[in-house]
């Protein structure tokens, strides 16, 4: 299980530990059965921009954007989902200082991270900005798309797929790979065989970044506004032309992983 390497662990709490107990990774389980958490705080540096990518903190299996930590050298040390830090709203282009409680979960529980965090204060926020060195514009045509590796597989993959209007490029991303763009507005789908979505035409800015953001895609993708919204007549599934096309596909927009 990784580690927060921050800046400063202050205090620990153990809340009510019983010599009776049982000792176990975070913690205790009393005479009755009940896990007693272990609360740390920790000062976490949060960085301005948001990188894409799995839960820091073990299970979670979603990718989603997240707020980046960096130790004192600008080395990642820990990310946080966007609302995992309790009472925090993250805003592009600030530097944060936190304090923050992270209490450790029971371990017995599946699916579960190691942690759920609470901010105590906001030791700084400092407006530093975003990159926009070769940031461009695109009006994009967005649609959800389905793909299975062949006729009869139980299973596929859900991506989007933008179509620049002028028709000057096309380009496949993760369902979460535009920032700010809430699911609903790209369809309402059931995981089956077929697929009822819009195409979403949206206007975004792709900012290249200085390292990967997501998988070793090295840009930033953001929704700027949305034009307009329409309902699609036609599913939009797609068989993959071969099982190797299929499971590139796959690492592309499911982790971020580009083969050119």
């Amino acid at each position: 299980m990784k580690r927060l390497a921050m800046t400063l662990i202050a205090v620990t709490f153990l809340a009510a530990c019983s010599t009776d107990g049982t000792e176990v990774d975070g913690g205790y389980i009393d005479e009755n059965g009940n896990f007693i958490p272990t609360t740390e705080v920790w000062t976490v540096t949060i960085e301005p921009e948001y990188v894409i990518g799995g839960s820091y903190w073990g299970a979670y299996t979603e990718i989603n954007p997240q707020m980046e930590a960096v130790d004192n050298n600008g080395k990642t040390s820990g990310r946080f989902f966007l609302g995992e830090i309790e009472g925090f709203k993250f805003e592009e282009g600030y530097r944060y200082v936190l304090s923050v409680e992270a209490t450790t979960t029971d371990p017995r529980i599946a699916d579960c991270g190691k942690y759920t965090f609470k901010l105590r204060e906001v030791l700084s926020k400092t407006y530093v900005g975003i990159r926009t060195e070769g940031q461009r514009e695109v009006t994009m045509d967005v649609r959800v798309v389905m793909m299975w590796p062949n006729l009869t597989s139980a299973q596929g993959i859900l991506y989007l797929s933008g179509q620049a209007t002028d028709g000057s490029e096309t380009l496949d991303m993760g369902q979460c790979e535009i920032f700010r763009a809430d699911a609903d507005i790209h369809n309402a789908y059931e995981w089956r065989r077929s697929l009822s979505c819009h195409v979403t035409r949206m206007r975004l800015t792709i900012t290249p970044s200085e390292r990967p953001v997501f998988g070793n895609h090295s840009y930033r993708i953001r929704l700027k506004e949305v034009i307009s919204r329409q309902k699609l007549e036609d599913d939009s599934v797609v068989i993959a032309p071969s099982e190797e096309a299929y499971r590139q596909k796959c690492e592309e927009v499911l982790y971020g992983i580009n083969h050119q």
